[in-house]
């Protein structure tokens, strides 16, 4: 008797542990899933400073001193500084991801 009462309580164990497990991978799977979509987020967000940057290079290399560059480049100064910490905050999303994911 007494060993049919270890055997079941091991069993409930092995199942609780076993559904554990499921909930984890799926959490693993969704934060994977979640991780690929920053990384496409933060590659965008690379391009929209990049051409930022690009279009204020063309803006001050060709000495127009006119309204409309000057109001280029702090449009474009606005967006770079939003998109940088778009940027810093997807990073930070990152590394508690991947942080998370070493640990599981």
């Amino acid at each position: 008797m007494q060993l049919n009462r270890r055997l079941d309580t091991f069993e409930l164990k092995l199942r609780q542990l076993a559904s554990k497990f499921e909930r984890q991978e799926t959490e693993k799977m969704k934060l994977l899933k979640e991780n690929a979509e920053l990384k496409r987020e933060l590659d965008r967000q690379r391009g929209v400073v990049s051409s930022l940057k690009e279009r204020l290079e063309r803006a001050i290399s060709s000495d127009q001193k006119t309204e409309t560059s000057e109001e280029l480049t702090r449009v474009g100064e606005n967006e770079v500084v939003a998109t940088r910490a778009q940027i810093d905050a997807c990073i930070v999303e990152l590394d508690r991801c991947i942080e998370w994911l070493e640990k599981h």
